[in-house]
């Protein structure tokens, strides 16, 4: 009897954090998909930072948006952003985590060009 019970409670345990599991899933995939609209709907291009499984990765950089200034072709905005969904809050915490790692964003420059058969890049990379 101890066992059914042990087992209908790890059984109820499993159906309760899938369920949190696709419902975390679904408010991503929403948040995704509208901020991808809003940046087209503003003129942004964004890419989200992702695992070759499609999931989210742990820091604080969810997605970039990007797009060149409307008066001066050779000037960048750069937006780092952090993607929330369903209830989930902004802390205190997570906005001082982002103000740091615009700080600590570097910039460089590549040129690549390919000649039919070899990407060259200069600099090297």
């Amino acid at each position: 009897m101890r066992d059914q019970r042990q087992a209908g409670l790890k059984s109820w345990a499993t159906r309760r954090t899938k369920s949190a599991f696709a419902k975390a899933r679904a408010a991503e995939a929403a948040s995704k998909e509208a901020l991808k609209i809003d940046c087209q709907e503003h003129g942004w291009h964004v890419a989200f930072f992702e695992g070759k499984t499609g999931a989210p990765r742990t820091g604080i950089i969810d997605a970039v948006a990007f797009r060149l200034d409307r008066k001066n072709a050779d000037a960048l905005h750069v937006r780092l952003i952090q993607l929330k969904g369903g209830n989930a809050g902004v802390t205190a915490r997570e906005i001082a985590r982002l103000k740091k790692a615009v700080e600590q964003a570097s910039l460089t420059w590549v040129i690549a060009a390919f000649d039919g058969e070899v990407l060259h890049t200069i600099p090297e990379t």
